[in-house]
Formats: structure tokens, sequence, C-alpha cells
């Protein structure tokens, strides 16, 4: 039984395989997949016509015309600046000579001043070759009490003299107060001062008492001559004075 069957199983595959030969023959072949396009390689750029390059190079040439003109205007301007240090740096040098050559005249001046003495102003009485005799009140001395005071010198001393003759008298009579020390100077330099000195005492007697010099002091350029007083301020009779009798 197991024969007929298989008998019977290989005659049908027989009979079946014209068939499917006759279908393959008729349907074809199964296609192969189909391939993924690719995107179109791009077209070249079209070439550039004449007239569009002759546009681009007048642009060109005329941007370079303008960089060369500004070019040129800053090396003017350079070379200005240039110039003007230039002549800047000569009135520089130019005044520095007339400086120079004015500070050489003051220098002569000034040396022939102390040569030949400026004439006397008008109330002075000639003295001898380097001496001019004047009469300028300055006033009272200061009463004690440490007091400070500063006399103006007169225009009758000129700046250019060299030294003041200062005269100081003082007198006392029935007076209270007891020693007096007076102080007259003159500032030379600085803090630096010269100066002489009186010296008075007051107290009750029916007589007087004087006391004055006369000295030679610098000329002060600020022209001011310092009057002080140590002691206890006089009470009664007394009197003083000040003056500059001649400089030189």
């Amino acid at each position: 039984m197991k024969l007929i069957r298989a008998w019977v199983l290989l005659a049908l595959i027989m009979a079946l395989m014209p068939g499917c030969a006759w279908w393959q023959a008729r349907v074809g072949k199964p296609e192969k997949p189909a391939m993924p396009r690719t995107a179109p390689a791009p077209a070249p750029a079209p070439p550039v016509q004449p007239p569009v390059l002759e546009t681009k190079l007048d642009a060109m040439s005329g941007r370079l015309e303008r960089i060369e003109q500004t070019l040129v205007a800053v090396r003017e301007q350079g070379q200005q600046r240039q110039k003007q240090d230039v002549q800047v740096q000569q009135a520089v040098g130019g005044l520095q000579r007339e400086v120079r050559d004015a500070r050489l005249a003051v220098v002569g001046v000034q040396r022939q001043m102390k040569q030949n003495p400026a004439p006397p102003p008008a109330g002075a009485v000639a003295g001898t070759a380097d001496f001019w005799a004047i009469d300028a009140p300055l006033g009272e001395l200061p009463n004690g009490g440490g007091k400070h005071e500063t006399r103006r010198i007169p225009a009758l001393v000129p700046d250019q003299a060299r030294e003041i003759l200062v005269y100081a008298q003082i007198a006392t009579g029935y007076v209270k107060g007891g020693p007096h020390r007076f102080r007259l100077s003159v500032r030379t330099q600085g803090d630096r001062e010269a100066a002489f000195y009186l010296y008075a005492v007051g107290q009750p007697q029916p007589s007087w008492a004087y006391n004055s010099d006369n000295v030679w002091l610098p000329m002060p350029k600020n022209r001011e001559l310092i009057l002080q007083t140590e002691g206890e301020p006089f009470f009664g009779d007394w009197n003083s004075e000040v003056r500059i009798i001649g400089y030189r």
C-alpha cells in the first residue's frame, strides 16, 4: 500500500513540473528593486558678459582713485604739521634768545646803577659821593607790651638804594613802666633781619631822660621798617620818634 502511494506522489510531481515551467515563462522573472535616484549635478554658471566686467572694473578704479586722493591729502597734512612744528621750534628758540639777551641787559643795567647811583629825589640834600640826606618821619615808637608794628619806607628812598640811615629817639619824664627795650629792624633775606636797639627806663622822677641813635640798615625789598617794644607799657610823660635821614 505504501509503495502505491509513493508512486502516485511521484507521478503527481512529474505532472506539475511542466506547469511550473510554463507559469514562470508567462509571468517572467521577478524584477530587481529600483536603485535610489541621485540629485542632478548643478549646471555650470553662465559666463559673465563683458559689460558686467567693465562696470565692476570702473567701480574698483573709482575706489582706488579715491583712496589715492585721501592718501595724498593725509601726506600733505603731515607735511604741513611738520612745517608748523619747525616754525614753533624756531619761535621758541627765538624767545629763549630774547630772554637770555634781556637777562644780560638787566644784569648790565644793575651793574651800571651800582656804579652810578641814582640822582637824589626832590627834597634830598647832597652829601658825600655815596650818601644822600633826606628827612622822612615814620611816627612814634610803640608803647611797650610786646607790640609789633611795621612802617612803610616812603618814596623819598629809591628802590636802588643799598642802605638807609635810621634815626630813633625816646624821652621819659614822670612816667611808670620800668625798663624798655626798643628794637628797630629790616628783613634782609627770608627770616633773617638786621636790627639795632634803644634802651629806656620809665620811673617817677622830676627830671627827663633821653636816649637816641642813628644806624645804617640794609634797604629791605619789601620797603618795611619793623618796630618792636619789650616791657610794661609806659604810663605818664614820655615821647619818641623814628625817621629816615639818609640813604646810599
